[in-house]
């Protein structure tokens, strides 16, 4: 969010620092293969605890679990639409100069990446002599639209978490004005009419 905020509200004029920084952030993502599966596995056990609660069949779960579902496949799609389609478009940039500078310190680390640069260069030789680098406005309109689709992400699931609050908060309510209901009706005293039912 950091790196999002300053390409879509910068203080100053956008700068090439200001573009390799929010490149080398979404790029740690792409090359962090184990982290982004982790954190799949932890939005997918999101959605199906969500999709649990909707199946409980209440009122509050349809309107506020279902909404819930609504803002994750919202989410997801611009994830699938957006986001990875624009990392692997900096990914794939032969001429990105943050993608010459060996990933990780060790030197397996370092060898694996040169060989898989490598292989993916005689698998695209075509398409890599063909490519040109992208001009600097047009990594800002790249850059600005992966940055604002990764904010609306946040708004989306900041929206599923309040609303998973306020779901809990009216259950919760709801199940305490019904046991002081209960006590109410317990503590009433017993006229002669209910007397003679």
């Amino acid at each position: 969010m950091l790196w999002d905020a300053t390409v879509l509200f910068p203080s100053a004029k956008i700068t090439e620092a200001t573009l390799e920084a929010v490149e080398a952030y979404y790029l740690t993502w792409w090359n962090g293969a184990m982290t982004v599966k982790v954190f799949l596995h932890l939005v997918a056990i999101l959605f199906l605890s969500v999709i649990a609660k909707f199946a409980r069949k209440s009122e509050t779960s349809y309107y506020f679990s279902g909404a819930s579902l609504v803002l994750l496949v919202l989410n997801a799609s611009l994830y699938i639409v957006i986001t990875i389609p624009s990392i692997r478009n900096i990914a794939q940039d032969p001429l990105n100069k943050l993608l010459a500078a060996p990933q990780g310190s060790d030197l397996y680390s370092r060898l694996q990446t040169y060989f898989a640069k490598g292989e993916n260069a005689r698998l695209h030789a075509e398409n890599l002599l063909s490519t040109t680098k992208m001009t600097f406005q047009e990594r800002v309109e790249h850059d600005s639209v992966l940055c604002a689709a990764n904010t609306i992400a946040m708004a989306f699931l900041a929206g599923v978490i309040l609303l998973q609050v306020t779901e809990w908060y009216l259950e919760e309510t709801i199940v305490k004005e019904a046991e002081a209901e209960a006590k109410k009706l317990e503590t009433a005293p017993v006229t002669e009419e209910k007397k003679t039912q």
